[in-house]
């Protein structure tokens, strides 16, 4: 791969993911890009709900709020700024984004710092940069990114990380709930994550419970049920389904409170959705449950993993679905996976990540 000569680096803007999950990914890339430039001031502009995803990573210096879609405005305020910023390189990994590529681009016109710009590839944006990196389509998401980090000339590392650490507020936060409802304050949970950007991502509730219950009994640990707002119903019906009770902060929960939760779980079941990263990024051993996606780019990012996905469709679906995990497959391999990573933390450093096999 060529490498892009960037010349003296001081500032650098990164164009970052929207949703959780892929945010997350970007942290090794992140980490690359630090130790390549380690003078260097690195502000990563993210939507506002995913500050705290980034607020305590050593390897971020600034957090720039990426602004509304809807708004305007506020677009024209944000590539001002983006101008103003003074920045020798911006770095786009939202590839998909006219906007981010309109804003960089604006960044060079007229402008005497003229910064270097570089992005993903993609038809409808790469006009707008200078130096784009070609998408591999047989690749984690996490590679994909450090490609972009091995084009500005970063090491590449043997087995890169996520990498996420709770707040202090967040850990108190979380602490003094658990005590106002007489739960011990330094209580562990098995987590279960029922949520999903789309119907074909959500296992159905009855077996969550079902499986909550089972390894209750069998683990002797308490459950904990996460999820955002749109999926309180359905994390409230699992818990109402299940004989023993269940803690649910789905809907309640910050996403920095969220990450202090998941901290405390020794084991995580779940679908393909943005807590799963997370619970990776803290080295929290994953059972996860997938459908159409494909596991290969988007799976946990992690060897304390096991991915349940069948290839053939049941009678409704016509291609992999969740529908034909059974509620047997998924205890089994929760149990097997806790067997092998055992009841205490696996962390590797900080922020947890625990590395997968090399590529």
């Amino acid at each position: 791969m060529k490498v892009v000569r960037t010349g003296d680096v001081r500032r650098i803007l990164v164009l970052n993911r929207n949703h959780i999950g892929d945010c997350l990914l970007t942290t090794p890339m992140l980490r690359a890009l630090k130790r390549r430039f380690p003078r260097a001031h690195i502000a990563v502009a993210v939507p506002a709900s995913n500050r705290d995803l980034l607020v305590t990573n050593p390897h971020v210096d600034e957090i720039v709020i990426r602004p509304e879609i809807q708004s305007w405005a506020a677009k024209i305020r944000f590539a001002l700024e983006t101008r103003r910023g003074h920045y020798d390189l911006i770095i786009s990994v939202q590839e998909k984004s006219k906007f981010y590529g309109w804003a960089a681009w604006y960044s060079k016109l007229c402008n005497p710092k003229m910064p270097v710009t570089v992005a993903l590839d993609h038809p409808r944006t790469r006009r707008f940069y200078q130096h784009v990196s070609p998408i591999h389509p047989e690749q984690h998401e996490v590679y994909k990114y450090l490609d972009v980090a091995t084009m500005l000339g970063c090491p590449r590392e043997r087995n890169p990380v996520l990498e996420l650490e709770p707040t202090a507020e967040a850990r108190d936060n979380v602490r003094n709930l658990l005590t106002a409802i007489d739960v011990d304050g330094d209580a562990r949970f098995i987590g279960i994550n029922p949520g999903g950007s789309k119907e074909e991502k959500r296992w159905p509730v009855e077996r969550f419970a079902e499986v909550g219950d089972r390894l209750q009994a069998e683990l002797g640990l308490p459950v904990i049920i996460f999820g955002g707002a749109a999926d309180a119903d359905r994390a409230q019906a699992i818990a109402d389904g299940m004989s023993q009770p269940a803690f649910v902060v789905a809907g309640r929960a910050s996403l920095g409170d969220t990450a202090a939760f998941l901290e405390r779980c020794r084991l995580l079941v779940t679908g393909d959705t943005g807590p799963m990263h997370m619970a990776v990024a803290m080295a929290v051993p994953v059972v996860a449950l997938f459908g159409p996606t494909n596991p290969v780019k988007f799976g946990p990012f992690s060897t304390h993993k096991t991915v349940l996905r069948h290839e053939g469709g049941c009678a409704q679906c016509q291609r992999p679905c969740l529908h034909t995990i059974s509620v047997d497959e998924c205890v089994e391999a929760a149990l097997k996976l806790y067997a092998v990573t055992g009841p205490g933390p696996h962390r590797r450093r900080r922020g947890n990540g625990v590395p997968l096999d090399p590529r």
